[in-house]
C-alpha cells in the first residue's frame, strides 16, 4: 500500500491527499513489526508535505522526530533521505550553514546533512535515488535565490539520476524547475528542452491537473515573456497564481507572484509589480521561509517599504463607527473628508439613504455608497437575526456587494466560519462595540490564524460597528485585496459620515418593517375572514339545502309505500305462476289487483322516484364542487358549474315567498373553455355575488308593491363570453335598486357595508376584489344607477 500512495495515487488525485494514509501506514508498519514498510511509508509522507507546502517550521520539527524515529529502526537509507530534507528546510528557515550567503544558499551544509561528507558515499553506493534528490534540492536553492546558471547545473547532475525518482512525485518537481531556471538565464538554445519538459508536465496536468497545472502556467508565462507574448505571459500569470492558491501550494503560489513581480518590473510598472511582490512576500512568511524572506527584503527595499514601515493607526470613538486620526509618515498634512469626496455626492447619499424605508432598498443603497466611497474591494453587511440581546443572538449576512458588481441581498444568510468573513473579527467587534483596521491581514497577530484569512488572503480589513443611541444594530465589514493600508483616515471619515446616516435609516427602516408586518397580520386575518365568512355562508344555507333535499326526499318516501304494495301484489301472481295454478285462477287474481294499472303505475312510481335520487345527487355535487378545497396550484375548471352550483345552492332565496314572487334567473353561458384558476376562491366570489344581487333584490322589494313586483318582475342576469383567446368574462346583472357613485367608489374597501348592522361585515366584495385581482390577476369593476340595477364583471386570464 505505501506503493500505491507514493507512485500511484498522487498521479491522480491532490498531493495531499495521501498524506494521512501514509501516516496511518508507518503506525501499522510498527505495529506489525515491519519497521522498513514503516520507515519508507514516513520519510514519502515527510518529502510529500514538503511538497503540498506545509509549514516549513513545523515540517522541521516533524521530520527531525521522524528521523529519529527511523534511525532507532536501523534504517539507515530511509534516514539519509529524511535527513537531506531536513537540511533543505533549515537552509530554508534560515538556519544552515550559508543560509545568510546567496552566493552559497545551495549549499546543504549544516547540523541535519553534509554534502562534502554524504555525495562521496552515494556516488560510491550507486545511489541514484539519494544522488536525484540531493542535486534537485541543491537546484531548488539555487533558483529561488536568484542563482539560474547555479541551478541550472544542478538540475543536470539530478537529471542524469532522474531513473531514481522517476515514478514519484519528484520526477514533475524536478521538469518544473528545470524549465524555470532555462527561462530565468534567457538562452534560447534551451527552448527545445523546456518544450519537452513542457509536453510531458501538460500530460501530467490532464492526469492531475490540481498537482500540476499551475505549474504548467507558470513555465508557459515565462516562456511568453521571453518570446515577447506580454498579454499572453499576464493571463499565464494570473492562473498559476489563482491555481496554486485553490490547491493550497502556498510557497508555488509565492514564487509564481515573485516571478510575476520580476515581469512587471522588467516592464517597467512598479506599482503592478510592488502588488505582486507584497503577495509573494506574505505568500514565503505563510509557508515560514524565512531565509527567502529576508533575501526578497535585501533585493526589493523601496517596493516593500510600505509593509516593512506601514503607518500605525490610532482609533477615537464616535456614535456610530470610530473614526481613527490620520496619521503618516510621508506628510503632516491633514486631510477633512470633504477633500476626500465630492460633497455633493455625500449630500446625495445622505438624501438617497434617509429616503429609503425598504430595508431592502436600504442596504443596497448603503453597500454601493460603502463600495463607492470607502476604498473597499468588498463590503459586507451584518445584523443580529432577532432584536433581543444582540451579543446571544445569532448574526446574519444581511447583504454583500463587490466592486463593480451589484449588490446581492441575502436574507438572514448563516455565518460559516472560514467562507465570508473572519469570524474572529466580527465576534470581536460585536463584543467590544469598537472598530478593528487592519493594516495587512496577514501579518496581524491574532488573524493570521482565522480560517477565513488563511483560506483568502485578505490584504486590507475594516470592521466597525453601527451604533444607534450606544446600541448596536449592525456591523460593516470592508476588505481591500490589492492594496494594504486601503482604509486612509480620510476615507474613514467618509465611512464614517455615512454610517451616521444609515444607523439612522436602519432604525427607521426596522420601525417601518414592523409596521408593515403589523398590518400584514392584519391582512392575513381578512384572508382568515374569508374562509371564516365563506363557511359561515354555508352553514346559514345549510336550512335551503335542506329544503331542497327534503323535496325529493319527501317524494321518495311518498312513493315508496304504493310501490311497495304494487311488488306485493305482483309477487302474489307471481307465486301462483310457479305453483302451476290453473290459469283461471291466475287471471282472476290479476284482475283483482287491477293488473294493467299496477303495470304501469309501478313503472311511473321508478320513474319519478330516479328522477328524485338524480336530484340529490345533483344537490350532492353542487355542494362538493361549490365548497372545494383549493390546492397551492391552479387546476383547469368549468365556471358554469362554479355558476350553477352557486345557483342551486342559494334556489331556496330564489324560489317565490309568501308575499312575492320568484327572483328570476336568466343564463346567457357562452361558449368557455376551461381556465386554471384557484376554484373554491372564484365560488366564493360567485356566491358573493349573486346573495349581493339577491339581499339587493329583496331590500328593494321591501319598498314597493306587489303588483309592482309582478310588473317588474325581480332577475338576475348571469352572462358568460370569451372575450378573446386569453380572456373570459362574467356578468352579474340585477334589476335592484343601484347604488349611487359614492357607493361604488367604496364598494371594494375593506369593511365597507350599506347592511344594516348584523347582516354585512363590509368584507364580502374586499374578499372578492382580492381574489380576482390578486390571485388571478384579473378585474373586478362595478357600473350601476340607482333605480335600475347594478353590474359587476369580472375578468379573469385562461391561462392553458
Amino acid at each position: 500500500m505505501t506503493l500505491v500512495y507514493f507512485l500511484i495515487q498522487p498521479w491522480k488525485a491532490s498531493v495531499a491527499s495521501t498524506l494521512e494514509p501514509l501516516r496511518s501506514l508507518y503506525q501499522t508498519g510498527l505495529e506489525n513489526g515491519d519497521n522498513e514498510y514503516a520507515a519508507w511509508a514516513i520519510t514519502i509522507h515527510c518529502h510529500y508535505s514538503y511538497l503540498a507546502g506545509h509549514s516549513l517550521e513545523k515540517l522541521a520539527t516533524k521530520i527531525a522526530h521522524y528521523r529519529a524515529s527511523v534511525s532507532q529502526l536501523q534504517q539507515h537509507a530511509a534516514s539519509n533521505y529524511l535527513g537531506i530534507y531536513q537540511q533543505v528546510l533549515l537552509n530554508l528557515l534560515g538556519d544552515g550553514d550559508h543560509s545568510n550567503n546567496s552566493d552559497q544558499c545551495d549549499q546543504l551544509e549544516g547540523e541535519a546533512y553534509s554534502e562534502a561528507k554524504m555525495l562521496p558515499i552515494q556516488l560510491a553506493a550507486s545511489d541514484r535515488t539519494g544522488l536525484c534528490y540531493t542535486y534537485l534540492n541543491k537546484g531548488i536553492l539555487a533558483y529561488l535565490f536568484s542563482r539560474p546558471q547555479a541551478a541550472q547545473q544542478h538540475f543536470d547532475h539530478a537529471l542524469c539520476y532522474s531513473s531514481g525518482i522517476s515514478s514519484s512525485q519528484w520526477m514533475p518537481a524536478l521538469l518544473f524547475y528545470d524549465s524555470l531556471s532555462c527561462l530565468a538565464i534567457g538562452n534560447i538554445q534551451q527552448l527545445p528542452r523546456v518544450i519537452v519538459n513542457q509536453e510531458q508536465l501538460k500530460t501530467w496536468a490532464r492526469l492531475a491537473p490540481m498537482n500540476h497545472l499551475h505549474r504548467w502556467h507558470l513555465v508557459e508565462a515565462e516562456r511568453c515573456r521571453l518570446s515577447g507574448e506580454k498579454a499572453i505571459a499576464i493571463d499565464h500569470y494570473d492562473q498559476a497564481i489563482a491555481l496554486a492558491q485553490a490547491n493550497e501550494f502556498v510557497q508555488e503560489e509565492a514564487l509564481a507572484n515573485e516571478i510575476a513581480a520580476q515581469f512587471y518590473l522588467l516592464w517597467g510598472k512598479g506599482r503592478i509589480a510592488q502588488s505582486y511582490l507584497i503577495d509573494a512576500y506574505y505568500g514565503y512568511s505563510q509557508w515560514g521561509e524565512k531565509a527567502k524572506i529576508a533575501d526578497l527584503e535585501r533585493r526589493y527595499p523601496m517596493l516593500l517599504a510600505a509593509i516593512l514601515q506601514g503607518p500605525q493607526q490610532n482609533l477615537s470613538s464616535t456614535d456610530t463607527i470610530l473614526a481613527y486620526a490620520n496619521t503618516t509618515h510621508t506628510s503632516t498634512n491633514t486631510t477633512s473628508a470633504a477633500d476626500a469626496i465630492d460633497l455633493t455626492t455625500l449630500l446625495h447619499t445622505s438624501q438617497v439613504l434617509s429616503s429609503e424605508m425598504e430595508l431592502d432598498g436600504l442596504l443596497s443603497t448603503l453597500l454601493e455608497a460603502v463600495i463607492q466611497n470607502a476604498g473597499a474591494e468588498k463590503c459586507i453587511l451584518l445584523m443580529p437575526k432577532s432584536e433581543e440581546n444582540q451579543l446571544e443572538a445569532e448574526w446574519v449576512i444581511e447583504a454583500l456587494a463587490e466592486l463593480d458588481q451589484p449588490p446581492v441581498l441575502l436574507t438572514s444568510q448563516p455565518i460559516k466560519p472560514g467562507k465570508e468573513v473572519p469570524l474572529s473579527l466580527i465576534n470581536q467587534v460585536k463584543h467590544t462595540c469598537e472598530p478593528t483596521i487592519v493594516f495587512n491581514a496577514a501579518v496581524h497577530a491574532s488573524l493570521a490564524v482565522d480560517p477565513y484569512v488563511l483560506r483568502h488572503q485578505p490584504k486590507s480589513i475594516l470592521c466597525a460597528p453601527i451604533l444607534s443611541q450606544g446600541k448596536l444594530i449592525a456591523i460593516l465589514y470592508l476588505e481591500n485585496n490589492l492594496t494594504i493600508g486601503a482604509f486612509t483616515g480620510n476615507r474613514v471619515e467618509v465611512l464614517n459620515l455615512i454610517c451616521t446616516q444609515a444607523a439612522i435609516s436602519l432604525e427607521n427602516a426596522r420601525l417601518y418593517h414592523q409596521t408593515q408586518c403589523a398590518l400584514s397580520d392584519l391582512k392575513n386575518s381578512h384572508i382568515q375572514l374569508v374562509q371564516n365568512e365563506k363557511m359561515s355562508a354555508l352553514g346559514n344555507l345549510v336550512a335551503g339545502i335542506a329544503h331542497e333535499i327534503n323535496n325529493p326526499v319527501n317524494f321518495l318516501k311518498g312513493n315508496l309505500k304504493p310501490a311497495l304494495s304494487y311488488v306485493k301484489d305482483l309477487l302474489g301472481v307471481l307465486d301462483l305462476v310457479l305453483n302451476d295454478e290453473p290459469r283461471e285462477m291466475i287471471l282472476e287474481e290479476m284482475e283483482e289487483i287491477n293488473f294493467a294499472f299496477v303495470q304501469e303505475d309501478l313503472l311511473s312510481l321508478l320513474h319519478s322516484m330516479t328522477f328524485g335520487i338524480s336530484r340529490i345527487s345533483d344537490i350532492s355535487n353542487s355542494l362538493r364542487t361549490f365548497s372545494r378545497a383549493d390546492t397551492d396550484y391552479k387546476v383547469a375548471f368549468n365556471l358554469h358549474e362554479g355558476l350553477d352550483s352557486t345557483l342551486l345552492i342559494l334556489k331556496h332565496r330564489l324560489s317565490a315567498g309568501e308575499s312575492c314572487p320568484p327572483i328570476e334567473v336568466v343564463k346567457n353561458y357562452g361558449e368557455l373553455p376551461n381556465i386554471f384558476c384557484f376554484a373554491g376562491q372564484l365560488n366564493q366570489v360567485f356566491m358573493n355575488l349573486v346573495a349581493n344581487a339577491i339581499d339587493a333584490i329583496e331590500e328593494h322589494n321591501q319598498q314597493r308593491s306587489l303588483a309592482e313586483v309582478i310588473n317588474n318582475p325581480s332577475r338576475i342576469v348571469i352572462t358568460t363570453a370569451l372575450a378573446d383567446s386569453q380572456w373570459v368574462t362574467i356578468r352579474v346583472t340585477d334589476n335592484g335598486p343601484g347604488m349611487d357613485a359614492d357607493v361604488q367608489a367604496r364598494v371594494f374597501d375593506h369593511l365597507f357595508t350599506t347592511k344594516p348592522v348584523g347582516k354585512g361585515t363590509g368584507l364580502g366584495l374586499a374578499i372578492a376584489y382580492a381574489i380576482v385581482v390578486e390571485k388571478h390577476g384579473g378585474t373586478l369593476t362595478v357600473d350601476s344607477e340607482v333605480g335600475k340595477g347594478t353590474v359587476f364583471e369580472i375578468t379573469l386570464p385562461v391561462e392553458h
